[in-house]
Formats: C-alpha cells, sequence, structure tokens
C-alpha cells in the first residue's frame, strides 16, 4: 500500500518539475512574443492617424500587454531564483531555505514606478479630464 503512495508521490513530484521546467523554457518565447505586440503597437501609433475610439483600444491593448509583461518579468525574476536554489530541494532540512528565498524575491517584485523625467503634476495634467469651457447647457424642463 505504501509502496504504491510512493511511487504515486515520486509521479507527482516529477510531473511538477517538469512543469516548471517547461515554464523556465518557455518564458523567454512568451516575453518575446509580448514585446513584438508592443513594438506593433507603437509602430501603429507612429505610422497612423488614429481616431479616439481606435486611440482608445490601442491604449488598452498596450495596458494589459504591459501587465502580462510584467507578470513574464516576475515569473523570470522567480525563475532565476529557484535555479540559482534548486539544489535545495533533495534535503528535507533545506528545502524551506528555497521557499524562503522565493518570497523574499516576490516581496521585491512590483515596487512602484518612480518617474524618470515626468513630474507629478505633467502625469496628472496627462490623466485627468480637461474641465470643459463656457456656459453649462440650460436645462429643458418638461
Amino acid at each position: 500500500m505504501r509502496d504504491e503512495l510512493l511511487i504515486n508521490k515520486v509521479h507527482e513530484v516529477t510531473k511538477l518539475l517538469d512543469e516548471i521546467d517547461e515554464m523556465i523554457k518557455t518564458q523567454p518565447m512568451e516575453l518575446q512574443l509580448v514585446d513584438h505586440k508592443l513594438s506593433d503597437l507603437y509602430h501603429l501609433i507612429e505610422n497612423n492617424e488614429l481616431s479616439d475610439e481606435a486611440s482608445i483600444k490601442v491604449v488598452k491593448e498596450i495596458h494589459e500587454l504591459r501587465i502580462k509583461r510584467r507578470r513574464l518579468n516576475n515569473e523570470y525574476e522567480l525563475e532565476n531564483v529557484f535555479n540559482t536554489h534548486k539544489n535545495k530541494l533533495i534535503g528535507n532540512n533545506t528545502r524551506q531555505f528555497l521557499l524562503s528565498e522565493i518570497h523574499s524575491k516576490e516581496k521585491t517584485l512590483n515596487q512602484p514606478y518612480k518617474n524618470r523625467v515626468y513630474k507629478e503634476d505633467e502625469i496628472k495634467e496627462l490623466i485627468e479630464p480637461k474641465k470643459k469651457r463656457g456656459r453649462p447647457k440650460k436645462e429643458v424642463e418638461v
């Protein structure tokens, strides 16, 4: 009974490690695909006059791709920690060190972005809606 359980557990562990290795192997291709999509969109913006509706669609797509890119970069950082410390999987008293390193790296990810060029008021000006000028429209009573 325990022998079958042991064999099943070894199969599960092997399958999980294979999945991790596959993620590590395919991560650069995923990141490259996202980068190529972003490049296509940047050139679309550069080479075409876009309507307001099209601009909104393009910016939303860029937003989604940037989020995906951030997640892939986070994955890459965690994969590097895993690769560096995967030898700690062997001993049952060292596995906690691997988890500790992974969680330590995870805490450093997704730090708030600090603008390099734009000042905070310039960013506000870009994203806040402009106030309408002139008199407000008259409301018609029914």
